[in-house]
């Protein structure tokens, strides 16, 4: 009997440390997107509405190169090619943002989601120049946007005209 109540406790306190929760995330181009979330970051994504994403990259992903938090559309459960087909993730409080680490929640600063212990990384530095400006990267504004977020330096530095972490 002992040992099955020890195995109950010990099943009991396995399942809680992979508890999931349902959160909004939101992209800096206004699409919204349910995801259910492990502490460990572990997420499985929808879209919210039938909002446009590239035509031959269907699925989301969540990726994080660097200090930033962003939502990639991929194909199928392969990376994204590009930082130009992801956007970061925004918010207003840490509960916005998905877990990882262990964590309950992620970690809003400024607005968007980050991995705060991260250096920005030149894949930030282009996600920060396209934000806003709609997905895809083949608009000229798009095209001007992604070369400027490539000349980030380093230690990478965003230029001035993109929104700054």
């Amino acid at each position: 009997m002992r040992l099955l109540l020890s195995l109950l406790v010990v099943a009991v306190a396995a399942s809680g440390c992979r508890r999931v929760s349902t959160r909004t995330l939101k992209d800096t181009e206004g699409r919204t997107f349910t995801a259910e979330c492990d502490r460990q970051g572990q997420c499985n994504l929808t879209r919210d509405k039938a909002e446009p994403g590239s035509p031959d990259k269907k699925d989301l992903v969540l990726r994080s190169p660097g200090r930033l938090v962003a939502m990639c559309d991929a194909a199928g459960d392969a990376k994204p090619d590009l930082a130009a087909d992801c956007r970061p993730l925004v918010c207003e409080s840490d509960d916005a943002c998905p877990p990882a680490h262990g964590l309950k929640h992620g970690t809003c600063v400024n607005g968007l989601c980050t991995e705060p212990a991260n250096p920005l990384t030149q894949d930030d530095s282009v996600l920060l120049c396209l934000a806003g400006t709609g997905m895809g990267k083949s608009a000229a504004a798009q095209v001007d946007r992604y070369a400027m977020g490539l000349n980030c330096g380093s230690p990478c530095v965003v230029p001035k005209p993109c929104r700054q972490p």
